[in-house]
């Protein structure tokens, strides 16, 4: 027990993903080892990312085992789908998507490279020679 809580969250090169089913990332390969050896040995749940379903039994005792009642629909009638007037609105209505296509490429063209905000991690936009971040104001890669 020591000595996983000296040598856990220890940092260093190489670190990232593991492929455990509870232990989902580390900081290095001895933290990987004592959360290993803490959750294995010591039942340390606290040093695991996802813990272990409970197996549940099935008593018969419960009302999860009865059939599901199909609502009947021979009484469910539709009266009208959309009034008359609204689909003519519609039809009179001109189409804005050239508009609209034409702000999506121009969009498209300031965030090729964008980078992620340092702060908040939202998709930054070109301002110039800077990137700024439309959610948090942040700017980034101005000297």
């Amino acid at each position: 027990d020591e000595y996983v809580e000296k040598f856990v969250f220890t940092k260093f090169d190489p670190a990232g993903f593991v492929e455990h089913p509870n232990i989902k990332s580390s900081t290095s390969i001895i933290d990987f080892i004592f959360r290993l050896l803490g959750y294995e040995y010591l039942n340390r749940t606290d040093l695991v990312h996802v813990l272990d379903k409970p197996e549940v039994s099935n008593t018969g005792e419960d009302d999860w085992d009865e059939p599901v009642k199909q609502p009947e629909l021979s009484s469910v009638r539709v009266v009208a789908s959309t009034p008359q007037s609204v689909k003519a609105q519609a039809a009179a209505t001109p189409k804005t998507s050239n508009a609209m296509d034409a702000v999506n490429v121009a969009a498209r063209s300031m965030q090729s490279d964008a980078p992620a905000c340092n702060t908040c991690g939202h998709i930054t936009v070109r301002s110039g020679t800077c990137y700024k971040c439309l959610n948090c104001g942040n700017s980034m890669g101005c000297s």
